[in-house]
Order: C-alpha cells, then structure tokens, then sequence
C-alpha cells in the first residue's frame, strides 16, 4: 500500500488513512481531498503541491513536512503537530488555526485570507507576501514576525503582540489593532489608512512615509516613536502619548 501513497500524482480522494506511517514518504502533487488523516504520520514528508482540501488532519503530524504550494482550504488541523512546516504558496484560506504552535513557519506568499490564528504563538514566522484578507490575528504572538509586503487588508489583530515585527510595504487599510504591542516594530512605508490603533503600543517604532490618514489612533502610545513624512489627514489623535517621540514632516494639521 505504501507504494500507492507515494506515487506522484495519485488520486486517493476520500481515502481513509487514520494513523498511517507515512514520515519521510513523497506524495508531491497527490489528491487527498477529504481523506481521513486523522493522527497519520507525515512528518518530515515532501507534501508539495498536495490537495488535501477538506481532509481531516486532526492529531496529525506533519512536523517538518514540505507543503509548499498545498491546497489546504477547508482542511481541519484541530491538535494537528506542525513544528518546523513549510507552508509558502499554500492556499489556507478560511483555515482554523487558532491557539497552535506555529512559531518560525514559513508562510511566505501564502494564500490565508480569513484564516484563523487567533491566540496563536506564531513569533518569528515568515508571512513575506502573504495574502491575510480579513485574517484573525486576535491575541496571537507574532514578535519577530516578517510582514513584509503582507496583505492584512482588513485583518484583526486586536491584542496582538507584534513586538519588533517587520511591517515594510505591508496593506493594512482597515485593519483593527485595537490595543496591539507594536513596540520597535518596523513601520516603513506601511498603509494603516483607516485602520483602528485605538490604545495600542508604538513605543520606539519607526514610522517612516507611513500612511494614517483616517485612521483612529485614540489613546495609542508613541513613546520614544519615530514619524517621518507622515500622511496624518483626517486622523483621530485623541489622548495619544508620545513624551520623547520625534515627529517630522507631516500631511493634515492634526498635531500629537
């Protein structure tokens, strides 16, 4: 049987695989869409440009596995192991992958709009690219985490901790922050354009051609905050705190 799993290119739509020993094996480009995975073995398997849309990963492990390119929408990954994964170029949107350890995942150019990673540790992962419509990032980890050129257009991130995160060229217009931990984050020419940073922390990040117009930054805290050539129109300032931040050029005459 083992044979038939790692032929490339397989069809095994609705197989059923429960507790499998497939670590190591190569099953690049198979259709496993709504298999039974249920508590198989995968780790360190080459999985890339694997289906397994809607398949059921519940207790799998796929701890070092290579999914680069896997079409994992509508997939469930309830208790699934996934240390050390590569997920860049997945397609996991509308995934639950809330409260699991995911820290140091390659998610580069991913596709996650309306995934779920609420309360998720996801410190240090690479989202290069990723595409985050409307992703749920409420109270996860993402110190260290590399947003750049990311979508998070309109994602939640309400309570995140995103602590020395790099947001460089990321979108996210619209996007709630609601008292996020940006502290020392890299803000480079980020679009926050109507976005909701109501009490969340900025301390000594660097917003450098930032765009903030419109966008809601009640009672945040810029403290030892860096802002150059800021587009600040139509911004809500209220109550905001920057004691020792440095503000320079600006667009719009709302002043910190």
């Amino acid at each position: 049987m083992l044979v038939s799993y790692t032929e490339k290119g397989a069809t095994l739509i609705n197989s059923n695989l429960k507790k499998a020993k497939l670590s190591g094996s190569l099953l690049t480009a198979v259709n496993l869409t709504s298999a039974n995975l249920e508590a198989v073995n995968l780790c360190s398997a080459d999985l890339r440009g694997i289906n397994l849309r809607g398949a059921n990963l519940t207790k799998a492990n796929l701890s070092w596995a290579n999914l680069s390119g896997a079409r994992l929408s509508g997939a469930l990954l309830q208790e699934t192991l996934l240390n050390g994964v590569k997920l860049s170029q997945a397609y996991l949107n509308g995934v639950d992958l809330s409260g699991l350890e995911l820290d140091g995942i390659d998610f580069s150019e991913a596709k996650l709009s309306e995934a779920n990673f609420s309360q998720s540790n996801l410190t240090g992962c690479n989202f290069m690219a990723a595409a985050l419509r409307g992703a749920i990032l409420t109270q996860s980890q993402l110190q260290g985490a590399d947003f750049t050129e990311a979508i998070l257009s309109p994602a939640c991130l309400q309570q995140a901790n995103l602590t020395r995160a790099d947001l460089t060229d990321a979108n996210l217009q619209g996007a709630n922050l609601t008292e996020a931990i940006l502290n020392l984050a890299c803000l480079c020419r980020t679009n926050l354009s109507e976005a909701i940073l109501c009490y969340a922390y900025l301390w000594q990040a660097h917003l450098d051609e930032v765009n903030l117009s419109r966008t809601n930054l009640q009672g945040a805290s810029l403290r030892d905050a860096v802002l150059g050539n800021v587009d600040l129109r139509e911004a809500i300032l209220l109550d905001v705190w920057m004691p020792n931040g440095q503000l320079g050029n600006q667009l719009g005459n709302n002043q910190v």
